[in-house]
Parts: C-alpha cells; sequence; structure tokens
C-alpha cells in the first residue's frame, strides 16, 4: 500500500512549496516501488540514465544532479549488487573509468522504465496532452530562470539585469 500524500489543505501555495510537494509524492511513490526490489530511487535513476555504450564516473553525479559522495555510494551498491561494473577503456587514459549496466542490470532498467512510463501515462491521461504540454512548457520557463539569475538576484539580493 502507497503511503498516505502530504495534503497542501493548510498551506499556502506558492511555485517552491507545490514543486517540493509534489516531487515529495512522487518520491515517496517511487521509494515504495524501489524498495519493493532493494533498490534506492537513486539506484533506479542512476539505472535510468547509464547509456548502453557506458558512461564515464565523472561524468555520473553532474548529469544526475547529484553530489559526488552519493554517487560513489550509490555506484558502490549497485556494482555489489551486480548490477553495472566499471570498467577502462584498453588505450586510453587509464584514469578514466567508465561504468555500465551488466544483464542484470539491463534488466532492472527495463523494469524501472516500465514503472515510469506507466506513472506518465496515468498522469497523462488525466491531464491530457495540451496540460501535460503547458506543465513542460512552465517547468521549463522556471527552469530557465532559475539558470540565468545569479542566487542574489533569484533571493531578491540583487536586481535583476534586463535580458537582451
Amino acid at each position: 500500500m502507497l503511503p498516505t500524500p502530504i495534503s497542501t489543505a493548510k498551506a499556502r501555495r506558492t511555485v517552491c512549496f507545490d514543486t517540493r510537494l509534489t516531487w515529495l509524492n512522487i518520491a515517496r511513490m517511487y521509494h515504495f516501488e524501489a524498495e519493493s526490489y532493494g533498490l534506492s530511487v537513486s539506484s533506479a535513476y542512476l539505472l535510468l540514465h547509464i547509456e548502453p555504450e557506458g558512461l564515464p564516473v565523472t561524468q555520473v553525479a553532474p548529469k544526475l544532479g547529484m553530489e559526488p559522495s552519493s554517487t560513489t555510494r550509490t555506484l558502490n551498491k549497485l556494482e555489489n549488487d551486480g548490477l553495472i561494473e566499471r570498467y577502462r577503456i584498453p588505450g586510453q587514459d587509464r584514469r578514466q573509468v567508465m561504468v555500465r549496466l551488466t544483464p542484470q542490470g539491463i534488466a532492472a532498467r527495463e523494469l524501472a522504465k516500465e514503472r515510469v512510463r506507466h506513472f506518465n501515462r496515468l498522469v497523462r491521461n488525466r491531464l491530457g496532452d495540451d496540460k501535460l504540454s503547458v506543465f513542460f512548457e512552465c517547468m521549463d520557463t522556471i527552469n530557465g530562470l532559475i539558470g540565468s539569475l545569479s542566487p542574489a538576484q533569484l533571493m531578491g539580493n540583487a536586481q535583476p539585469t534586463p535580458m537582451l
């Protein structure tokens, strides 16, 4: 049984609050599912983002928005569980370590992809393509705003410079 979602009844609605609330509910849902397979949400997320040809270990944290220490722990667990393997490309810089999925990791990735696709189908069926398109446009706009301003500007400690 899934945990009860957090309610917004008493909270004041803001972009930050609603985004965080929604993410916490989604994370709880995925945590419950991943846990039933002995994985964490971070592990499943990592499995979903390792390309078939592999990925340099140094690119994992920036690509997934994870802290390097968390990434190392997650990679170690996935390797110990037999879902990934680390390797070096012969003839290349021997310091460059790559990571790729094992056959067991590929199977786990496919299962995780199906769970994500299922949830996305539920959302698409509930909202429809038009509302979902507006949602993604809004998220892109918010992320663009965050990427275009300094932390001081975002927090109101400086005046934003006009975009040309």
